[in-house]
C-alpha cells in the first residue's frame, strides 16, 4: 500500500520492498544455479572430447608406427610374409653389405611387438619390442596396397616399389 506523505513523496509499503528484495535475490540464485549446471555440462561434454580424441590418437599410433615402417622399408621385394609364434609375420627385409636382416612385425602375447634380427635368425619375442596391446594382427596385400588390421583400427600402404619409385 501506498502512502502520500507531507512532502508528496509516495512511500510503498514494508511488504513490497521485501518482496523485491526477495525476488530480487532468488533472481541471483536462479542465475547462479544456471550457471553451475552450464559449468558442469561442459565440464563433462570436455572429458568426452577428451577421451575420444585419445582413443583416436592411441589408435593412429598403432597403425601409424606399422605404416611408418612398411613405408621405411619399402624397396624392391622388401615387404614379405613370414610364420611367426601365434600366426603370420610381416617381415621387411633390409639388404646391407654385412647381411640380410628382417624388421618382423608380429602378434605375441596379447601384443603386438616388432623384432629386428638376420634374416636365418629364428624368431625371439622374448627380444622384441612391443609396439602396440592389440589381441589381432592380420595383413593382406594385393594390388600394390597393403592393409595391417589391428584391434584399434586396420591402415592401408600403397608400396611404392611395386610401381618401381623405391
Amino acid at each position: 500500500m501506498e502512502a502520500l506523505t507531507s512532502r508528496g513523496v509516495v512511500q510503498r509499503a514494508e511488504g513490497g520492498q521485501n518482496f523485491g528484495r526477495l525476488f530480487t535475490v532468488l533472481l541471483f540464485a536462479l542465475f547462479i544455479v544456471a550457471l553451475l549446471i552450464a559449468i558442469m555440462a561442459g565440464t563433462g561434454l570436455y572429458r568426452a572430447l577428451v577421451d575420444v580424441r585419445e582413443q583416436a590418437d592411441a589408435s593412429r599410433l598403432a597403425t601409424g608406427l606399422i605404416a611408418n615402417s612398411v613405408r621405411a622399408a619399402d624397396s624392391v621385394d622388401a615387404v614379405g610374409a613370414g610364420k611367426g609364434p601365434e600366426g603370420r609375420s610381416l617381415v621387411l627385409t633390409e639388404r646391407l653389405d654385412s647381411g640380410t636382416f628382417e624388421t618382423r612385425i608380429y602378434a605375441y602375447q596379447g601384443s603386438i611387438v616388432e623384432e629386428y634380427a638376420l634374416a636365418d635368425a629364428a624368431y625371439t619375442p622374448e627380444k622384441a619390442t612391443p609396439i602396440v596391446a592389440s589381441q589381432r594382427f592380420a595383413f593382406s596385400y594385393e594390388d600394390g596396397l597393403l592393409t595391417v588390421d589391428t584391434d584399434d583400427g586396420s591402415v592401408q600402404v600403397a608400396l611404392r616399389s611395386v610401381r618401381g619409385g623405391a
